[in-house]
């Protein structure tokens, strides 16, 4: 009966928020991970311009 008051699910993490610079240091750690992948790629972007320059040739020999 003297457990009664020991939480049950106690974790050895620290809280962000009660820091500002580990507050800090967590919010850059999120917009690092956010801006390292970039949204378009060459890679992407090329295949994108070569299937609208193909589109354009077919188009062209249509019409003709």
């Amino acid at each position: 009966m003297a457990d009664q008051n020991v939480p049950q699910n106690v974790e050895n993490e620290q809280d962000p928020g009660a820091n500002t610079q580990m507050f800090r240091a967590f919010v850059n750690e999120g917009q690092a991970e956010a801006t390292s992948e970039p949204k378009v790629n060459g890679r992407v972007l090329a295949i994108v311009g070569g299937a609208v320059l193909l589109i354009a040739i077919i188009a062209a020999i249509a019409v003709l």
